[in-house]
């Protein structure tokens, strides 16, 4: 209970003949008193964001309930990069990729997804295919992204938003094929760049922005598509030719395993908690769980739907969200007994993202 103000002494002709206590000074409580409890705010709903090429370019949906809350429209879009649930989030806005196809101009620029408004775009001038981003460099407030065609790593400051520094990449006759960016162990953060007909996959010091590591794949194996594992100790590189993953040492850039999962192995993304390694493929129905540290044991096969490519995990890790981008659907998964329930789109998908715990 609250304190009254100015709190009046008994009344002459009524004491008990014992003191009384103190009037409380105004605005504070009574000694012993304790203090209203103020109600915590609601947690924020997980929602998840689904894009697509075709008006509508984003929706918007309830991760409780499974239907679309909200769909927008992207002024002046081309087409989508080659994003997936691994992009820059800094904590308001989604830092997305997308590429012009009439005049092959590329850009990246901020989501904000309680809006669902554009806040910036920030040029990168021409790639003749498309271009691909990573978590951000959280030690330095910069981001990396990869020109595909143009062979390039561009470093943006997250701050600031100006280009720091293009420079080109060994790609070994291939191209810059996606990126992300991991601190290992040793503390040293790192840039992780495959090359696809390359056959090289690249690590970067982030710091220094020179190379300090290569694992040369066999040959035609086309190391496309990569993801580094939360601890920074692994790298899974999705290979086009063999329906699986070349798992390498991040700091020594050695291989450390194999590991088949479906056919045309597409993208992989982890569990919040980083136990679990969730795989997504461009020519396979499958979602597949893999324990993401040695010996890397299959954990389950999930249908999902043809071209199940891009995965993102909740926060919470309750569920994860699986596109099946020629059936115009998303598939939310629960982690507590893998069942599916497929959710109708407006359109065909090209990637999902939902909102991380933290920035990344």
């Amino acid at each position: 209970m609250g304190a009254t103000p100015g709190l009046a002494v008994l009344a002459a002709g009524c004491s008990t003949g014992e003191s009384q206590p103190a009037a409380a000074p105004t605005g504070t409580m009574p000694r012993g008193t304790a203090a209203p409890a103020v109600a915590p705010a609601p947690p924020r709903p997980e929602l998840v964001h689904v894009f697509s090429n075709s008006p509508p370019h984003i929706v918007e949906i309830d991760a409780t309930t499974n239907r679309i809350t909200r769909t927008k429209d992207v002024p002046n879009l081309g087409v989508w990069a080659t994003n997936d649930d691994n992009c820059y989030w800094d904590g308001n806005n989604a830092w997305l990729a997308a590429r012009n196809p009439t005049n092959s101009d590329v850009e990246v620029f901020l989501l904000n997804l309680d809006t669902l408004e554009v806040g910036r775009r920030i040029p990168l001038g021409k790639d003749a295919t498309t271009v691909y981003v990573g978590k951000g460099s959280l030690s330095k407030n910069q981001l990396v992204v990869a020109k595909h065609a143009s062979g390039e790593m561009v470093v943006i400051d997250t701050n600031t938003f100006a280009v720091l520094d293009t420079k080109a990449v060994p790609v070994n006759g291939g191209v810059a094929c996606d990126m992300d960016v991991a601190t290992g162990p040793d503390g040293i953060e790192r840039a992780f760049i495959p090359t696809d007909t390359g056959d090289t996959t690249v690590a970067y010091n982030t710091a220094t922005r020179e190379v300090i590591g290569t694992f040369t794949h066999t040959r035609t194996v086309r190391p496309y598509m990569l993801t580094a594992s939360p601890d920074g100790r692994y790298v899974w590189v999705q290979e086009r030719t063999t329906d699986g993953n070349s798992v390498l040492n991040a700091q020594t850039m050695q291989l450390v395993q194999h590991v088949p999962t479906g056919k045309g192995a597409f993208v992989n993304t982890f569990s919040p908690d980083g136990r679990l390694c969730y795989v997504s493929h461009a020519n396979d129905t499958r979602m597949v769980v893999v324990n993401a540290a040695p010996p890397f044991a299959l954990v389950k096969e999930i249908e999902v739907g043809t071209n199940a490519q891009v995965t993102a995990p909740l926060a919470s890790g309750r569920a994860v969200y699986t596109i099946a981008n020629r059936e115009s659907s998303v598939a939310a998964i629960s982690t507590a007994n893998w069942a599916v329930t497929k959710i109708q789109l407006p359109e065909n998908p090209a990637f999902v993202f939902a909102r991380p715990a933290a920035r990344r």
